[in-house]
């Protein structure tokens, strides 16, 4: 099982500076609450759209809306972060690691009790577990966290695949944004490969607490109502304050992420109209996606979302 993992924040306190003209020194424009965004301008042929989405929901919720309802109707292809409709033959290795021999003692001690506490049976003397690789011992890892679990601790339902599973329902295509991390390592990726095993064994942290999920982030129930609420500050006359990593994707951190989209971006908004649907906190600072767009000649400007 894929998991693809994001870092964002959601916050209140509605004001940001929404005008790239601005002056240095003006005071920042208060941009109304929305997570969906219009761009115009540059090469765009027809206007495409950016919405920010929160990877712990659905999105049923947001289809209820006419402007995007509007949004789907107008556009012809989707861009989004892990999902592409195109076909894939990814490598394989011919002798990829096994993850067991990477564990330290207590690495395998912890692991091995998860596993005996949740089903039962641990990995000590388990010829099956000991043939995992790190790919499949990671999946064996979320999908026993997430078995017994449920709404967004249960990670049941993603909003990002929701919607590009619309756009290819309707007979439209999709890409994505980032390169699929390869997950057999062979032995001259050994550091990398403990890297992507210590990140499964870090998802059981405090997965015995009702309010666990699988970015631990904590307040998760209130931090999705706030979304919906849309009550965002987007920040984007500022920097962010610290480096936002991201563990799924080759641990690059998001600002460079963000960077690397820009290419395939900008090729595709010169083709037809898209949407874009990404983690929400690629939207924010100076370092998210409606600047790097702006300081291409693009129009972004935000869209209100009327309710339903």
């Amino acid at each position: 099982m894929k998991i693809s993992a994001l870092y964002f924040f959601i916050t209140c306190l509605l004001i940001v500076n929404c005008s790239w003209g601005q002056r240095k020194d003006a005071v920042p424009e208060p941009v109304p609450g929305t997570i969906l965004w219009k761009i115009s301008g540059g090469d765009c042929l027809k206007p495409s759209y950016i919405v920010g989405t929160f990877h712990l929901t659905e999105a049923d919720w947001l289809l209820k809306y006419p402007e995007m309802k509007e949004v789907i109707d107008s556009t012809e292809f989707i861009l989004n972060e892990a999902y592409t409709s195109k076909p894939a033959s990814p490598a394989k290795k011919e002798k990829p690691l096994k993850a067991l021999p990477l564990l330290d003692k207590s690495q395998f001690n912890y692991l091995d009790s998860f596993f005996v506490a949740r089903v039962g049976e641990g990995i000590r003397n388990n010829p099956e577990a000991e043939a995992m690789t790190i790919a499949e011992m990671e999946a064996a890892v979320v999908t026993t966290l997430i078995s017994g679990s449920s709404g967004a601790n249960g990670i049941t339902r993603l909003m990002d695949k929701d919607l590009f599973d619309l756009y290819i329902k309707l007979g439209r295509e999709g890409d994505r944004l980032d390169r699929v991390a390869t997950t057999e390592f062979d032995s001259s990726e050994i550091d990398h490969a403990k890297q992507y095993l210590f990140r499964a064994i870090n998802h059981i942290k405090n997965s015995d607490k009702p309010d666990w999920n699988i970015y631990q982030t904590e307040g998760i129930e209130d931090a999705v109502l706030d979304y919906k609420q849309m009550k965002i500050n987007y920040r984007l006359d500022e920097y962010p304050v610290k480096v936002q990593q991201s563990d799924d994707f080759d641990f690059v951190p998001i600002e460079q992420r963000n960077k690397n989209w820009m290419p395939k971006m900008t090729d595709q908004l010169s083709r037809k109209p898209c949407l874009i649907a990404v983690g929400l906190g690629h939207l924010y600072y100076k370092t998210g996606i409606i600047m790097l767009l702006r300081s291409k000649g693009y129009t972004v400007e935000p869209v209100l979302l009327r309710k339903p």
